[in-house]
């Protein structure tokens, strides 16, 4: 399975596995380049992640605060929860569900 992410309105969605096999498909990251304002990120359809797809997410959440941009992730799997918890970077989740 790779990594897909579609920018549909003001949602990013993420289909597949965010690992480090998948990662290079999207480096640099260049869908937040569109966009401004408000912008979630959904997981409803990601199957996996591992660490070096946390720490893509925490890369991109850097630059969208860079950007001005509010970023809200949505759908957050659990397997993503637990790395945050045991990484001690869940604080810098904007998690909203």
């Amino acid at each position: 399975m790779i990594l897909s992410i579609e920018l549909r309105g003001d949602t990013l969605h993420f289909t597949g596995m965010l690992n480090r096999d998948t990662l290079m498909l999207y480096s640099p990251f260049k869908l937040l380049n569109n966009v401004s304002g408000a912008i979630n990120f959904d997981f409803t359809a990601l199957e996996n992640i591992d660490t070096a797809g946390l720490a893509w997410l925490l890369q991109q959440l850097t630059r969208a605060k860079e950007r001005g941009l509010s970023i809200a992730l949505c759908n957050v799997p659990k397997q993503l929860l637990s790395l945050a918890e045991v990484t001690a970077v869940r604080p810098l989740l904007p998690i909203s569900n």
